[in-house]
């Protein structure tokens, strides 16, 4: 009869299913057991926790899938390939769905790298903390992380070859927002003063009857579908503004800035500014 023994593991607190879509709460025990054996090089344990994640609730893998402490690069499974390829960061939702329907044998390929780059990542996790700290008093709140948070701040008109363009920042009040996050994510090049880019996959959104700017969102088939921008915090504009913007039928969105007006030209020529080109919604279609 064997011996039921345990291994040193990091603490995983419950995780919330309300991210992911979904009505209940993940037990994180068995994923720490599967690191803990994984740390220790037990075999049979680590075989036991990977069949019990396999076998119970897709919630607990995809938590661990949403909070990687690392990117993944090559050598993985083709099912961990795909996951990373496919499913865009912060969609969480997407994320639970795509696991719940993976086949066992997917699912287990897919737990089984987890499993992998998180006892990668905690030696380093606990090597970082604060006077270091033994392994099971290591606490990783796998909450999964929100996207960043973007607001309309100021429209107005920047200057172009042919004259001027009406133009509309965005900001982060919160400073979630990062450069990388715009030209990784999003998809943001970067803005060289004084032209004006070719219109991109992105629309603008705008309040249905005051036609105020709220951010922009993307549109085009081949890219996964984002929003920067808050509806529920929109941006001034007067008349001459919006009306410019419907004659040119595009708006520059620059984001980042987070100086006065006049030094946009300052921060672009500093590559601090990226900036798409947006189309603006017929009436009809504004929402």
């Amino acid at each position: 009869m064997g011996t039921v023994h345990t291994h040193p593991a990091p603490v995983l607190p419950p995780v919330s299913g309300k991210p992911f879509g979904v009505p209940f709460t993940a037990d994180m025990s068995d994923a720490a057991a599967a690191i803990g054996a994984r740390l220790a090089d037990c075999e049979p344990c680590l075989a036991s926790a990977v069949d019990r994640m396999t076998w119970r609730y897709p919630l607990v893998p995809t938590a661990l899938a949403a909070s990687l402490p690392a990117e993944l690069g090559e050598g993985f499974t083709p099912t961990t390939t795909a996951f990373c390829e496919t499913i865009p960061r912060y969609e969480h939702e997407e994320a639970y769905l795509f696991v719940a329907y993976l086949e066992e044998d997917e699912l287990h390929d897919l737990i089984t790298d987890l499993i992998d780059v998180w006892a990668w990542a905690i030696p380093r996790l606990t090597q970082n903390a604060q006077g270091g700290q033994p392994l099971d008093s290591l606490i990783i709140d796998l909450t999964p992380p929100r996207p960043p948070f973007y607001v309309a701040a100021h429209t107005g008109f920047v200057p172009v070859p042919d004259g001027s363009f009406p133009a509309l920042t965005i900001n982060s009040p919160d400073l979630t927002g990062t450069i990388d996050d715009l030209a990784e994510r999003c998809g943001f090049p970067r803005y060289t003063w004084n032209t004006l880019p070719g219109i991109t996959p992105w629309l603008l959104q705008q309040h249905p009857k005051t036609h105020r700017p709220w951010g922009v969102r993307s549109w085009g088939k081949d890219m996964p579908r984002l929003t920067v921008g808050s509806p529920e915090q929109s941006a001034d504009a007067s008349n001459q503004w919006t009306q410019a913007v419907h004659r040119a039928g595009s708006v520059l969105v620059l984001g980042l800035w987070h100086r006065e007006v006049a030094s946009i030209r300052g921060s672009a020529e500093d590559h601090e500014i990226f900036a798409v080109r947006a189309r603006v919604q017929p009436a009809e279609e504004d929402s």
